[in-house]
């Protein structure tokens, strides 16, 4: 038996208010059509590989991500942490860019998530995973500032907040083999969103190409 656990973090489907680029944080959203066949396509390319649990943010967008994944790879029940929930972002979420730059220049929105807050989440979710499944192989279905927070928690910064660009139902791979140290493998990897072309018609409305993907996996986030 094996101690090295291995978690894949996914990111959930898109909604209508990621394609508006307003600001989700714990406002429930559900999938859009484009989200739900991207959750499809990820639980397709899951089903290749054995796991041996699943565990979800509480939040309808995610867990509607994680139920056809749960259902291709035959893993039940799903188990669901607050912790793994998106970083909170007071009033402005629900809101454009523009309209929160209108309202709070110095984005120093009222009831924002301290981002230590964020990230002392995310580490907390990240030691449960490891302590009641170490040795396994789990699927974490999240959110993308969640991810990233927990992505520079374990790399000092090196990577996640402010610097990687999680996609919808892209796939971040990291292992553990004490659960206290993690190796992180890719992060942001949607192979399952290609066509034949290399094109990505199911991850964004516009036909975006591997090597334009590439190049923005891993980019300063505004």
């Amino acid at each position: 038996m094996t101690n090295r656990t291995e978690l894949v973090l996914v990111r959930h489907g898109e909604t209508d208010w990621n394609r508006a680029m307003r600001y989700q944080g714990q406002t429930d959203i559900p999938l859009n059509d484009l989200g739900r066949m991207q959750a499809r396509l990820g639980a397709e390319r899951l089903a290749q590989e054995s796991w041996d649990a699943i565990i979800s943010s509480p939040l309808s967008r995610v867990m509607q991500t994680a139920e056809p994944i749960a259902a291709a790879t035959g893993l039940s029940p799903i188990e669901t942490d607050p912790d793994l929930m998106e970083r909170h972002y007071g009033q402005a979420e629900g809101l454009l860019r523009e309209e929160r730059e209108a309202r709070w220049p110095d984005q120093d929105w009222p009831g924002l998530e301290p981002m230590d807050h964020l990230q002392a989440r995310a580490m907390r979710a990240l030691h449960t995973v490891a302590t009641r499944h170490a040795g396994q192989r789990v699927i974490v279905v999240s959110h993308g500032g969640l991810i990233n927070s927990l992505l520079a928690g374990i790399s000092d910064g090196r990577v996640g907040s402010g610097i990687s660009h999680i996609l919808n139902v892209s796939f971040t791979r990291i292992h553990s083999e004490d659960g206290k140290q993690w190796t992180i493998e890719v992060i942001s990897d949607v192979d399952h969103l290609l066509d034949e072309q290399g094109i990505l018609n199911a991850l964004t409305p516009e036909r975006t190409t591997a090597q334009e993907l590439a190049a923005a996996a891993v980019t300063t986030k505004e």
